[in-house]
């Protein structure tokens, strides 16, 4: 039974269809490009065929546990197998979820690796993921990975469109600016966050350090005195319980000042996300495109959050994301998945 999440059946039957086609050629790599947070339901069909083979699966991706997306299905369908989520050594299960971190302890061979670098916030830079396929190359007879890009030039290569939402993927705006931010505020910025204050939106904004956390809270706590948002400094390492509940508040604007770049479980849909320094190397054009998809990927309506970019000029980073976001947008276009 499909997930209910699953609104682009078309999308999702076209490519089950073609991962099977590859499958049951020669091709050992299959590269499935696509956007943050896609559901991995299009992996079942395969998954379920080769656990009937009695053959072994390897899961990796970013998680701490195993995809319960996909072992809740194997379960409601009354499929008879094992499992295990490798934290210390290898078992011999039937399907075998790893952490990028530990792929070092994978030493079985196996049928098929899927390497999942969608589902999850990703931490992998493209040289950190390039260096696990090539670790796993020799453990697997067949693999699959589900990336925003192509790692590498082997094997065949497919698109597959956001499965369980049918509006455009969020684009970032991008302000270039002289000013010195922590000091300072380009007007365009100011009305944006303006906007934000009147429509009571959650905004994490993001800097590259603990240095400017702090110049940029007094900046906005002391000399632009904004009334009626609650603001606060988070700083990487802190426990994140110390946010969650902000994002629930009713009625009040929320802005989180951070430099902890990651996943934040925001079950709102009325998120946004400010880059202060983009330009600076700390925003790579990964972390920007889950940026964008961070605040889209809670949307019930039409209406998606904002990502705005602010730096002294365009990077090549900043520009590539630009790119990549806009492909998104082009390709669902062409396919006509979007709801109007």
């Amino acid at each position: 039974m499909l997930d209910k999440k699953l609104i682009n059946l078309k999308e999702f039957n076209n490519c089950t269809s073609k991962i099977n086609k590859w499958y049951n050629k020669q091709s050992k790599i299959l590269t499935v490009i696509t956007s943050p947070y896609n559901s991995t339901f299009i992996f079942l069909p395969l998954i379920k065929s080769i656990l009937e083979q009695n053959k072994k699966i390897l899961y990796v991706w970013a998680g701490t546990d195993f995809n319960k997306e996909i072992i809740e299905d194997l379960k409601n369908n009354n499929y008879k197998f094992k499992y295990s989520y490798i934290e210390e050594e290898e078992g011999n299960e039937d399907l075998v979820f790893v952490n990028f971190k530990n792929v070092n302890k994978i030493s079985n061979c196996y049928e098929l690796c899927i390497i999942d670098d969608i589902s999850l916030y990703s931490l992998s830079s493209k040289e950190e993921l390039r260096q696990s396929i090539e670790y796993l190359y020799l453990c697997s007879r067949r693999m699959i990975i589900f990336s925003v890009e192509r790692i590498v030039n082997m094997g065949r290569c497919i698109s597959v469109s956001d499965l369980t939402r049918n509006i455009p993927f969020v684009e970032p705006r991008i302000i270039t600016t002289r000013v010195k931010l922590d000091e300072d505020m380009p007007y365009t910025l100011y009305d944006y966050l303006m906007w934000f204050k009147s429509n009571n939106r959650k905004v994490i904004i993001y800097v590259p350090n603990e240095e400017k956390i702090n110049k940029l809270f007094d900046y906005y706590t002391q000399e632009l005195k904004i009334k009626d948002i609650k603001i606060v400094k988070f700083f990487r390492g802190e426990n994140i319980k110390k946010i969650d509940s902000l994002y629930k508040l009713k009625n009040k604007s929320v802005f989180v000042i951070t430099n902890n770049v990651r996943e934040y479980k925001i079950d709102s849909e009325d998120i946004d996300i400010v880059a202060l320094f983009s330009d600076e190397i700390f925003y790579s054009y990964k972390k920007i495109i889950y940026f964008c998809a961070e605040v889209g990927k809670n949307v019930k309506g039409n209406k998606t959050g904002e990502v705005i970019l602010v730096g002294k000029e365009i990077s090549e980073d900043m520009d590539l994301a630009k790119e990549i976001t806009r492909g998104y947008n082009k390709e669902i276009w062409e396919k006509g998945l979007l709801n109007y």
